[in-house]
């Protein structure tokens, strides 16, 4: 299974990075590729519709504009952003912004219908329905590519303190597994 887990938080050490540890423990075997958004040199997207009129992938040239050619050959992407105002961070909107390119010229999705979506939020609050905006809006983004989804939201999380991902984290892991 090829996976390509991407970090939305700015923040190196903190809940998201904490999962991500878990999950490079747990696909060890597999071919993971990790992409920390907030080390990258990325663009957002600059609406040139080069990637439409020529019918390609992005042109932009930066950090993103390879693994942008390859994202439609992964088995899973696994997104994890942490909860900002009830929308994701900017780094994963930059990110996904960018996805523009993976679509034709007449708008068809370049995946092969393979390709599972799952996302993971990361808040303070202790509300899980605070981040339901951003599940319900990746949800609508991920079916629009053909992409199967599913959200998990992590509430309760302290910027100083990655206790409650730890203690939630096998709730995550036993979700992820029944998604795949």
């Amino acid at each position: 299974m090829k996976i390509l887990i991407v970090n939305g938080s700015p923040r190196k050490t903190g809940n998201c990075s904490f999962v991500i540890e878990k999950l490079k423990n747990k696909y060890s075997d597999d071919d993971i590729t990790i992409l920390n958004l907030n080390e990258m040199n990325a663009k957002g997207c600059q609406s040139c519709y080069a990637c439409k009129d020529n019918n390609s992938f992005c042109v932009v040239k930066d950090d993103l504009q390879n693994h942008l050619k390859e994202i439609i050959d992964y088995d899973l992407i696994i997104l994890l952003t942490p909860n900002y105002y009830g929308l994701m961070s900017a780094q994963m909107k930059l990110f996904l912004d960018r996805w523009f390119c993976l679509k034709n010229n007449k708008r068809i999705t370049k995946f092969t219908g393979k390709t599972k979506l799952f996302l993971i939020v990361t808040q303070g609050a202790p509300n899980r329905d605070h981040g339901k905006k951003i599940t319900d809006w990746c949800k609508h983004f991920a079916e629009s590519f053909g992409l199967k989804f599913y959200g998990y939201i992590f509430p309760g999380c302290q910027r100083e303190s990655t206790d409650f991902v730890k203690l939630k984290y096998d709730d995550l892991s036993m979700s992820l597994n029944m998604f795949i």
